[in-house]
């Protein structure tokens, strides 16, 4: 009787090491604030401030005003 199991592959992974080009990021923000805008329209208001966060989050790095580890913002 044969006991051992076939090797299953391995999971296949995206490489995050490279930055999203700014049309990328573009693109992620207005889908971001458009799916906050369809939540709050049906009265979800958590998923609305989550998806407004992230489009924040696109926006500021569109902008380039993310702040350094270890530095302060004022």
């Amino acid at each position: 009787m044969h006991l051992e199991h076939p090797r299953l592959p391995a999971p296949r992974r995206r490489n995050r090491t490279e930055k999203p080009a700014g049309s990328d990021l573009q693109a992620r923000h207005d889908r971001a604030a458009a799916l906050a805008r369809g939540f709050e329209a049906a009265g979800d208001k958590v998923a609305a401030e989550r998806f407004y966060q992230q489009a924040d989050h696109f926006r500021r790095l569109l902008n380039g005003k993310t702040s350094q580890p270890g530095t302060a913002v004022i």
